[in-house]
C-alpha cells in the first residue's frame, strides 16, 4: 500500500439561495449536470497543468437552515470524491488540480462557495484483467 490523499467536496447545482431546486429529468439529474461541468473543467486543468482529476459524483441533499435559503427538505447538490494515484501523479500537483477543477466547476454552476476536505489514505491499484500464462 502507498500513501496518498482522497478528496471530498459538496457542490450545489443551482445558483443562489431560496430556490425550489433543479428540475430533474431523466437526462438532467444533478449528477449529470455537475458531471458535464466537471469533465470540461478537468480537461481544461489537465491541458494547463498536467493532472486529470477523475471523480465520483453522486446526487445528494445538503440541509441547512431554511432561514438562510435552504429549500424545505434540503438543496439538490452533489457529493464529489476522488483519490490520487501516486503511481502517476505527485500529491501536491494533484491537490492543486483538484482545487482548480472544483473552482471552475463551481463557477460554471453559478456557485460562489463550496466545501472541500483532503484526507490521507492508503492506496492500492488493483488490476483484475486476466493475464496470459
Amino acid at each position: 500500500m502507498k500513501k496518498t490523499i482522497k478528496f471530498f467536496a459538496s457542490l450545489g447545482v443551482k445558483a443562489g439561495y431560496g430556490h425550489d431546486n433543479v428540475a430533474v429529468t431523466e437526462t438532467e439529474t444533478p449528477e449529470a449536470t455537475a458531471g458535464k461541468a466537471w469533465q470540461l473543467a478537468a480537461a481544461a486543468v489537465m491541458a494547463a497543468t498536467g493532472p486529470y482529476i477523475g471523480a465520483v459524483i453522486t446526487a445528494a441533499k445538503t440541509v441547512y437552515n431554511v432561514d438562510w435559503g435552504c429549500p424545505v427538505g434540503g438543496e439538490d447538490t452533489v457529493a464529489i470524491t476522488g483519490e490520487c494515484n501516486p503511481e502517476y501523479t505527485e500529491i501536491a500537483a494533484y491537490k492543486a488540480a483538484v482545487i482548480e477543477t472544483l473552482r471552475a466547476t463551481a463557477l460554471a454552476l453559478g456557485q460562489s462557495t463550496t466545501q472541500l476536505c483532503f484526507l490521507e489514505a492508503e492506496f492500492e491499484y488493483l488490476d483484475f484483467r486476466s493475464k496470459a500464462e
